[in-house]
């Protein structure tokens, strides 16, 4: 009869290590994933919060005629500046607006973010179709090729056009329009050049009189 052998009596096997990063490429890929989203929501959070009231941005009254086009240059530089982020949003929400207008757009617009999505933003690996293996440089090339044609050769190139256009016309009229009296950067801006800058031009020398 044979005993067994003291030293594999009685042992525990040890437990298996945990999967290393690199024999997971789909748990890297959905990190990453989740990463992008992570950091669109981040910045799409930071847009939302820098805005400026909307009930000021879309004041009728303080909608005037400029007096000259050095007012009128004064105004879109002055508006920009500070309605950035409102702007930023409305050119969005044309954008997003002219897209659900038509299905075939919104249809084309999923399709081109899931492919840039999982074919180029959400990998880790060299991709592999049919046992080939594509570098990130081919497929960097091979979605901007096709998002060139879903834009030139269907409905959603049109669309997008169409509402960066509408967009970026009504984002000039407001800063035109829009005055810049109400309108301080910062409490030192408003407290010491706020009312000098928004007349729009520099104000004219000052004259002494001196009594003898």
């Amino acid at each position: 009869m044979r005993s067994a052998s003291a030293a594999g009596y009685g042992t525990i096997p040890a437990s298996a290590p945990p999967p290393s990063p690199q024999s997971s490429p789909g748990i890297l890929s959905a990190a990453r994933t989740a990463a992008l989203f992570s950091r669109l929501r981040e910045q799409g959070g930071s847009l939302v919060a820098s805005q400026r009231p909307w009930g000021q941005f879309l004041d009728p009254s303080a909608l005037v005629r400029p007096g000259s086009s050095g007012e009128t240059f004064y105004r879109i530089r002055r508006n920009i500046g500070y309605f950035r982020s409102n702007y930023a949003i409305s050119l969005l929400v044309a954008l997003a607006l002219g897209i659900i207008w038509q299905p075939s757009s919104l249809a084309a617009s999923i399709a081109l973010a899931a492919a840039w999505i999982y074919l180029y933003l959400g990998r880790d690996e060299p991709l592999v179709l049919f046992g080939r293996r594509f570098e990130d440089r081919t497929v960097l090339g091979l979605l901007s090729l096709a998002t060139f044609f879903a834009l030139v050769s269907t409905d959603l190139g049109s669309s997008v056009f169409r509402s960066i256009a509408a967009g970026t016309v009504l984002v000039a009229i407001h800063a035109v329009f829009r005055v810049t009296d109400d309108l301080f950067l910062d409490e030192r801006q408003a407290a010491s050049g706020g009312m000098v800058a928004g007349m729009g031009a520099p104000m004219g020398p000052t004259y002494v009189v001196r009594m003898v």
